[in-house]
């Protein structure tokens, strides 16, 4: 069975977002941690299904969710998921490259 694992930095981000999703709408928060676990779910069982991110880090892959991208890499048993961070922001920055 396939599985996921967040990073510290993973659950830090997520629990950045929820909380500023909750301020503003506590219905759409739910919604996004939903849709998140769902993801990673499929991710787990698909881990090829995301685009490659050669430029961020090796090994690394992301996926949409909403307005967030989810960049994890694959593993033997499913992924590691590294970040989830707005679309939007610096990414390159945030990744140091």
């Amino acid at each position: 069975m396939s599985s996921y694992r967040y990073s510290s930095d993973a659950n830090s981000d997520i629990e950045e977002i929820a909380l500023y999703l909750f301020d503003l709408n506590p219905t759409a928060a739910h919604r996004f941690l939903d849709s998140l676990e769902e993801t990673c779910e499929l991710l787990a069982a698909q881990p090829l299904i995301g685009r490659s991110r050669p430029e961020l880090a090796d090994d690394l892959r992301s996926f949409p969710v909403g307005n967030y991208l989810i960049f994890y890499a694959p593993t033997a048993n499913g992924i590691d998921v590294a970040r989830v961070i707005y679309g939007g922001r610096d990414l390159p920055g945030i990744f140091g490259r």
